[in-house]
């Protein structure tokens, strides 16, 4: 294929693969920019299309990876593209125009549309597309009830694809909630609690799948490395900021080698960052996941003005838009407000747990969060599945206090503070109970399909358990 008998609304679709092929540095931010449908021409959306996925997949985007991932398609034409554009200081004037073209094709095939309706509702539903395409260059992502139910039947279509939900590693929350990038999760705790050391836990898993920035507006980088190595690693905190490590400490970590060359893990020192500064950052390092430890710090933007929580208000606006704009998830770690002390008439303190409204300085985090996590230490009279006692130093209590599409509740966790790390606290006799459940329901397909192995007892039923 040949570019000299080219329209001329393609020189946009042009300019801005030649400057992509030409100039590395500009990948992450071009890729945010331009979308797959702003392209007309189909092996223009095709090469677009397979930077994208080499990007995503965190591989090197240049001509060569590009061709080979084409099969050798189009090496006369990707030659071609770097050839005639002159520059990519330009790219951002490319995508420009190639959006405006875009949209001008797009405006055309509604107004066709619009000339062949049937019936009024067909053309107001065109004219709400056209006015929203025409107002901000995107078309508006809306269904009617056929489309919906299209869309329904494809989705549970045994060949289509399976959705992909973020899990964080513990199994309360990966099998209670449905979490996908571009969601905002929120993990309140009090001074101390404990949010950043889970919060570093859940970003370690996730970093095994994705490319995970943690922007740190409090704690040095330092200090976080030690917390990560001990979690990652399983040593103690205490020996590693002693340098006490022994010669099997060491080989455990080099064992771990392997692993940790998997997580894409890369921590941020944030002070002073604003949410613009940090929307910048997580496009320029391709993340898809974001940790921000803790909002309440995120810098206000030098225009703004009004009150803290309408600071914090506007800032949490800000990251919710971002989420959605660029399919990023972002888990903002946020304080709690302190609970005024009070005492009955025994001279007990009286005591509530937390609450997604005593969410610092702002009620927007609440609006703006599809699940909020909170963590605290339990209280003197707070008992554990079994019954036992829990420790304000060992157990910590994970409350969901908002999910848009899961389960709510309050579990308990244990926490190895040398270890830096949080697991469930299982009720042991709850395991019992549905392993028997199980057992007992087994023994009544037996007896309707004679044809089986009887099975006359099971081991470890006992009368005297309760059910």
């Amino acid at each position: 294929m040949a570019l000299k008998d080219s329209p001329q609304s393609l020189e946009a679709e042009y300019a801005v693969l030649g400057s992509l092929l030409i100039d590395s540095d500009i990948v992450r931010p071009l890729l945010a920019e331009v979308r797959e449908e702003d392209f007309q021409q189909p092996f223009n959306r095709e090469i677009f299309r397979t930077a994208r996925a080499l990007f995503r997949a965190g591989k090197p985007v240049d001509p060569v990876t590009i061709r080979e991932n084409l099969k050798g398609k189009y090496t006369d034409y990707l030659v071609q593209l770097m050839e005639i554009t002159p520059t990519s200081a330009s790219w951002q004037e490319y995508a420009a125009i190639l959006r405006e073209k875009a949209t001008l094709a797009r405006a055309a095939v509604l107004g066709s549309n619009l000339s062949v309706a049937r019936d009024l509702d067909a053309c107001r539903d065109i004219s709400a597309q056209l006015g929203q395409l025409l107002s901000d260059g995107r078309r508006l992502d809306a269904w009617t009830v056929p489309q919906l139910l299209d869309s329904f039947f494809e989705s549970q279509a045994p060949e289509s694809p399976k959705p992909e939900y973020v899990t964080f590693g513990l199994q309360v929350l990966d099998e209670g909630s449905y979490i996908e990038l571009g969601d905002v999760v929120v993990v309140g705790g009090y001074p101390s609690d404990g949010k950043t050391a889970l919060s570093m836990q859940m970003a370690w898993h996730m970093a095994k799948k994705y490319r995970v920035g943690f922007f740190s507006l409090e704690t040095a980088r330092k200090k976080l490395r030690d917390r990560m190595i001990a979690h990652a690693a399983g040593l103690d905190l205490a020996d590693i900021k002693r340098r006490e490590l022994d010669d099997a400490d060491w080989e455990d970590l080099a064992k771990r080698q392997a692993d940790f060359a998997k997580r894409d893990l890369t921590l941020v020192d944030a002070a002073g960052m604003s949410a613009a500064d940090i929307e910048t950052a997580s496009r320029a390092y391709g993340f898809q996941v974001i940790f921000i430890d803790y909002i309440q710090l995120v810098a206000p933007e030098k225009s703004s003005g009004g009150t803290r929580s309408e600071q914090v208000a506007a800032i949490s606006r800000a990251l919710h838009t971002f989420a959605q704009k660029t399919g990023t998830l972002v888990v903002e770690l946020a304080q709690l407000t302190r609970q005024d002390k009070k005492i009955d008439k025994f001279g007990n303190e009286i005591r509530r747990d937390p609450t997604m409204q005593d969410l610092k300085e702002s009620g927007q985090l609440e609006q703006d969060a599809d699940m909020i996590l909170l963590l605290f230490r339990p209280g003197p009279k707070d008992k554990g599945p079994d019954g036992q006692e829990l420790s304000e130093e060992d157990h910590r209590l994970l409350k969901i206090g908002k999910n848009k599409e899961g389960r709510w509740g309050d579990w308990v966790l244990y926490f190895d503070g040398g270890k830096q790390t949080f697991s469930l606290v299982t009720d042991s006799m709850g395991v019992m109970r549905k392993f028997q459940a199980e057992g007992r329901k087994a023994m009544e397909r037996n007896k309707r399909n004679p044809d089986q192995v009887e099975i006359k007892e099971l081991p470890g039923e006992h009368k005297d358990v309760p059910f």
